[in-house]
């Protein structure tokens, strides 16, 4: 069962933000592994700025679980580049 907290909306607006930054990093021909370093950086960054790992809005575990649905794209990109 999935916590009332975590919105499948919101793991979608993650989702397809880290395959757009993923797409547009590759397309400008940056390596997979800095694709990868860029997308954790901005995923951690937007989660430090809105909070998410913080114990008020349910932190550190929705901080962590926003941070890794931005990943799945730049994983993939490096694997099967």
């Amino acid at each position: 069962m999935i916590p009332t907290w975590i919105t499948p909306i919101g793991l979608l607006e993650h989702f397809l933000v880290g395959i757009g930054l993923t797409v547009v990093l590759a397309l400008l021909g940056a390596p997979p592994a800095a694709i990868f370093v860029a997308v954790f950086s901005m995923g951690f960054a937007h989660e430090l700025g809105d909070g998410d790992f913080r114990r008020a809005e349910h932190g550190p575990w929705s901080g962590i679980i926003d941070l890794v649905a931005f990943l799945p794209a730049p994983i993939v990109w490096w694997i099967y580049r």
